[in-house]
């Protein structure tokens, strides 16, 4: 009786050892909106933290929040951003390994056709890279703040404002733009993408960096970049 319940006990103890340990070993993000290049960083990534004994735990979160999130540790980081993010949430560090680069493009009516010349322009709040560039070249116009890039296209088929700035990864899956009106699409910058964590993680960046090199030079990330057809 007494070897049974022995037995009985250290199974318990093992359950909930690994319980806490399988918790310790895990860091949660939130869910990316799906596209090809975000596919693929979360792919790379997820092995990267594999190779160090991590795994991702993703879940459905406000991604107008997430930032703020991320910087209070509610969340451990942020699965890619440009570095934007570094001015105003100082717990993020940066993992200097590029994931990729993305496009910041302006859809815009053809007349005025020069971003210092629109009155008026949508972005999404979730995005700081836009509010950044329109702040670095001294935009004097309206700056309507939205939820999403539909949001956006309908503003501007609406010829509700003259001009909605996105990034091009998070336009992939977007409904087609269509307008009777004239619009052009211009690329106005291009921007590296990378992976933070919340300095509470910060232990983790270098065995991170080395993980994600080990993964280059392997061929992993060319053949993931193969599988999503991405020839960045």
């Amino acid at each position: 009786m007494n070897s049974r319940f022995s037995t009985l006990l250290l199974l318990i103890n093992l359950f909930f050892s690994a319980s806490c340990f399988s918790h310790q070993y895990r860091l949660t993000f939130n869910r990316p909106q799906s596209s090809p290049q975000a596919d693929y960083a979360l792919e790379l990534l997820k092995l990267a933290y594999a190779d160090i004994g991590f795994k991702i735990h993703i879940i459905d979160f406000s991604r107008k929040n997430a930032l703020l999130a991320a910087n209070n540790g509610v969340l451990d980081g942020q699965l890619g951003r440009d570095i934007s993010v570094e001015q105003n949430y100082k717990n993020l560090v940066r993992v200097n390994y590029e994931l990729f680069k993305f496009d910041l493009i302006l859809y815009k009516t053809c007349l005025p056709n020069k971003l210092e010349q629109l009155n008026s322009i949508a972005i999404v709040d979730a995005y700081p890279v836009q509010e950044r560039y329109l702040t670095n070249t001294k935009f004097s116009g309206s700056v309507i703040k939205v939820k999403s890039i539909s949001t956006q296209l309908n503003l501007l088929a609406q010829q509700k404002v003259q001009g909605a700035l996105m990034v091009d990864f998070a336009a992939t899956n977007s409904a087609a733009f269509e307008s009777k009106s004239c619009f052009q699409k211009e690329v106005l910058a291009s921007y590296p993408l990378y992976h933070y964590l919340n300095k509470n993680n910060k232990n983790l960046i270098g065995k991170l960096e080395k993980s994600l090199t080990n993964l280059t030079n392997n061929g992993t990330v060319y053949a993931l970049k193969a599988k999503y057809g991405l020839h960045f």
